[in-house]
């Protein structure tokens, strides 16, 4: 078994598309992405759609697929409502583990991509919206992981820091360096972020051709400036014209490897630190 192999086995990829999508093509449905990550020895997915609630498609996927750990969770979007705590009440009554902040419906993302409106989680005065409290509230009764989805920088740093002070243990940062070429995240805003208690999710979908571009070692001289123990790597594939989540997943790893991170770090990036992440 290669080194690239043996990291693979037992990593947690922590955000995953899959069929059906009513906006884009997907390489498979959850239960093709699931039989390949665990006849690869993946420990695990998270399954993220921004239309639905996907915690059922992970149920009734895990019973096709028996012998990998498949998690749902929610994206607060227009489909759901938006700020919605009773989509996230639900989703964490039928077992789901993690709560997008918005995505496509972000304020934040409509503006990158030249478009009006959108979910803003501050007020005039800079303070999260009441809608977003109650959310936050929900999420720390049930221990469920926060994530920041695709909000601006200046919402990811007031959400994140309201979530420290009322004790919610678990949050991730949503692909902060694709943040980077969507709100400007910079690195020392990861710092910060990072400094206040949360992951910082770094996604293999930067590096690729048809999104990003970011060059491998760059990646990498983020998350050593960061500290490895602070971030995870995931794939945020499941797209037509990239690899299937869990190969694209081999692929980051040996890519990460080549651009010189030691297998310790890459090992808390695919396995420590998103099985810390999500208590598994």
């Amino acid at each position: 078994m290669s080194n690239v192999d043996r990291l693979l086995e037992g990593a947690l990829d922590i955000h995953v598309h899959f069929a059906p999508d009513p906006r884009v093509e997907r390489r498979g449905s959850a239960i093709d992405v699931a039989q390949q990550a665990r006849d690869m020895g993946m420990l695990g997915l998270v399954l993220k759609s921004h239309e639905y609630p996907t915690h059922p498609v992970a149920y009734t996927a895990s019973q096709a697929v028996p012998g990998i750990t498949l998690i749902g969770g929610v994206a607060l979007d227009v489909g759901v409502g938006g700020l919605n705590p009773m989509a996230v009440e639900s989703t964490a009554s039928m077992g789901g583990r993690v709560v997008w902040m918005p995505t496509f419906s972000a304020k934040a993302d409509r503006q990158h991509k030249g478009l009006n409106g959108g979910i803003d989680l501050l007020d005039a005065h800079g303070r999260l919206v009441p809608e977003a409290y109650a959310v936050l509230e929900v999420v720390k009764a049930h221990d469920m992981v926060l994530a920041t989805g695709h909000i601006s920088t200046k919402e990811s740093m007031v959400l994140v820091a309201e979530a420290r002070d009322m004790g919610i243990q678990r949050v991730v940062v949503t692909h902060a360096t694709t943040m980077s070429f969507y709100t400007g995240m910079t690195l020392e805003d990861m710092k910060t972020l990072a400094g206040m208690g949360a992951f910082i999710e770094h996604c293999i979908h930067v590096m690729m051709p048809l999104t990003n571009r970011l060059k491998p070692t760059e990646l990498v001289e983020t998350i050593t400036s960061i500290g490895a123990e602070n971030c995870i790597v995931s794939t945020d594939f499941g797209q037509d014209y990239h690899p299937m989540p869990p190969e694209g997943m081999r692929m980051g790893i040996a890519t990460l490897l080549q651009a010189g991170m030691e297998e310790v770090e890459v090992g808390m990036l695919v396995k420590d630190n998103p099985s810390r992440l999500l208590g598994i």
